[in-house]
């Protein structure tokens, strides 16, 4: 009779059966020499999960019993199930296979990063129904994601930060990104300004701003324009105040600096090439 003190004691017959036995205990993802797969059933619907070792495709698969309905892949494409993009999940799905919009459905979540190291994430959500739907992908850029009941209605809004001036004045850690929400509203994700709006600055506060960001151009010694000034911008747009955004850069600018009008095309063109700024 054997005693387990090590693989060489274990009879080369059960070798293989106790090294299937150790991979399914590992790990509930089957891996292959040509990649890595992972299946889960919500009702009617199969999903499945894959990403090739070879050719680096990966690709999600919905099946309603026998019937292949939807299937998308691209390479270098990283496929989770839940929400992959909020860290305080720790991994787990709590979304998937429930109610999520108030529709009575069950809903799916997948995530899909792009391998990037600032980019891109993205989050899908579906509807498993007797109908399948997708409701939204979300382009969340480097941002994390949370699904939070903001309006405590029970039912979670998706809340992100949109990078939509990423690079265009200053570094990536310099880009400041601005909060969004979007809100499920009958059959299709809106983006809820009445959960991203909030009062504008007061008079007195708006003068310490001011008085801090001109002290940060004059110690920027890059090309980069300040943080501060970015986050000012991007907060007074991104909470409904876009025409006072443009009116601090006015009375906030250096004289000596030039561009001024530049920036402010600019700025404008970056946030109107956003899904997530032309609802202001």
């Amino acid at each position: 009779m054997d005693i387990w003190i090590g693989w060489k004691n274990v009879k080369n017959k059960n070798r293989s059966v106790l090294f299937l036995l150790i991979f399914a205990w590992i790990t509930p993802v089957f891996a292959s020499l040509n990649g890595t797969f992972i299946t889960k059933k919500f009702g009617a619907y199969t999903v499945l999960l894959s990403q090739r070792f070879d050719s680096g495709i990966g690709k999600i698969t919905i099946e309603r019993g026998k019937n292949k309905i939807y299937e998308e892949s691209e390479v270098d494409h990283h496929y989770y199930f839940g929400n992959n993009f909020d860290e305080t999940l720790n991994g787990t799905d709590p979304h998937s296979g429930r109610d999520i919009t108030g529709n009575g459905l069950p809903n799916l979540i997948v995530s899909n990063w792009t391998g990037g190291a600032h980019c891109c994430h993205f989050l899908q959500v579906f509807e498993l129904g007797k109908k399948f739907k997708k409701l939204v992908t979300v382009e969340a850029h480097s941002s994390s994601v949370r699904l939070v009941d903001l309006d405590h209605d029970s039912f979670p809004e998706i809340e992100f930060w949109d990078g939509s001036i990423d690079y265009l004045f200053a570094s990536f850690a310099g880009s400041p990104p601005a909060r969004v929400v979007l809100k499920f509203q009958k059959d299709h994700y809106e983006i809820a300004t009445h959960l991203m709006k909030k009062p504008a600055p007061t008079a007195k506060q708006m003068q310490k701003i001011k008085e801090r960001i001109r002290a940060a151009f004059e110690k920027e010694d890059s090309p980069d324009l300040p943080y501060d000034f970015l986050n000012l911008m991007m907060d007074l747009s991104y909470t409904g105040h876009f025409e006072l955004a443009l009116k601090m850069a006015d009375e906030i600018w250096p004289k000596t600096k030039p561009d001024l009008s530049k920036f402010k095309e600019d700025f404008t063109k970056a946030l109107q090439e956003t899904p997530y700024w032309k609802n202001f």
